[in-house]
């Protein structure tokens, strides 16, 4: 919970030099170009960013962001499936969906999603970042 703008704030020069393992979207303009986060997060950074009074990225907006994310490949599947929304069936429907997503790329790294793994992230899932003078800095992953 530290990887937010706030956390420079209050420890400033404090913090210089500490590592930190983050969510790619972060840091997102510094990821590599091939790195599976990085076009999505930029498309969730340059929206939020627009939000007035947003101020910097929020790495909690970002996990709603890649709930929405998930929901909009889940909910046309379901759909099909059958139930009508708001009834069980269609609520069965829906977790077999986004149970069933698959490499789902989006700002904290791919989701495959399982019966056994609602979290769906693996490695690509975070990165290694630095503090270097009061801003965060991609170390790798």
């Amino acid at each position: 919970g530290v990887a937010n703008n706030d956390f420079l704030r209050v420890g400033g020069t404090r913090l210089e030099g500490t590592f930190v393992p983050a969510g790619p979207v972060l840091v997102a303009e510094q990821l590599p170009a091939d790195h599976p986060a990085k076009a999505p997060s930029m498309i969730f950074v340059k929206k939020y960013e627009a939000i007035p009074g947003a101020g910097a990225r929020s790495t909690f907006a970002a996990y709603l962001w890649d709930a929405s994310l998930l929901l909009q490949d889940a909910v046309p599947r379901a759909l099909k499936q059958g139930g009508n929304p708001g009834t069980p069936e269609f609520r069965k429907s829906l977790r077999d969906a986004i149970e069933g997503s698959k490499n789902i790329q989006a700002t904290n790294g791919v989701y495959n999603m399982s019966p056994t793994d609602h979290i769906g992230l693996d490695q690509r899932s975070r990165v290694m970042v630095r503090i270097e003078k009061g801003t965060w800095k991609y170390i790798g992953e």
